[in-house]
């Protein structure tokens, strides 16, 4: 991909969410609150701290054992403060989305981060929606499988860079348009620094 992706159209993916506005990860770009985001790659976790460390409040992560035990606060404190979040352990798929749903409706929440092997299918992201949109919370699922048909308003893919950094592409967007950006980190007192690169193709 090369640089030049204009910059009017990155400014039609940053569209409002209906609680309030959306998150601001950098000048450029805005994740909507009030909505679910699916994020994958081998750097989704990378994107939710992100969005974490920039979101004011309480933030859900919410998973089994195996998924979240690797969240030790030294490893995360570049991105946020440890205090902040609040790790919850579950069972199996189905205690995750029932978590996830109910942290999503809890109106102090200001993030709410779900991991799951595959995406949620289209009856169970509805159901994540409107408890987004009922509490205002930006809802983040990280998905290590592949995604299906869902009701998310955008979806991520994130891969780290061999140079260094990351690269975010937005394949699906209901309400903007799709786009890829190369992303460097200078630590949680700054914003993201995001260079766009070619538009995408959607999903």
């Amino acid at each position: 991909m090369s640089p030049g992706f204009p910059l009017s159209a990155l400014k039609a993916g940053l569209v409002p969410g209906p609680a309030g506005g959306g998150i601001q990860l950098a000048s450029c770009l805005t994740l909507a609150r009030g909505r679910v985001h699916e994020i994958m790659g081998d750097s989704a976790d990378v994107f939710a701290l992100m969005v974490a460390g920039v979101a004011d409040g309480p933030v859900y992560w919410i998973g089994s054992w195996r998924e979240i035990e690797s969240l030790s606060p030294t490893g995360i404190q570049d991105f946020l403060d440890p205090s902040r979040l609040v790790l919850t352990c579950c069972l199996n798929r189905g205690e995750t989305l029932w978590a996830a749903e109910q942290a999503l409706r809890a109106r102090s929440a200001a993030c709410v981060i779900a991991q799951l092997q595959d995406g949620p299918d289209l009856r169970e992201s509805r159901r994540l929606q409107i408890a987004a949109e009922e509490g205002g919370a930006v809802g983040l699922t990280l998905l290590r499988g592949r995604a299906g048909n869902s009701a998310a308003e955008t979806r991520w893919q994130c891969m780290a860079r061999p140079e260094g950094g990351w690269e975010w592409i937005c394949t699906k967007h209901k309400r903007g348009m799709p786009g890829a950006w190369r992303v460097s980190w200078r630590g949680k007192h700054h914003a993201p620094d995001l260079v766009p690169l070619a538009a995408t193709a959607s999903a």
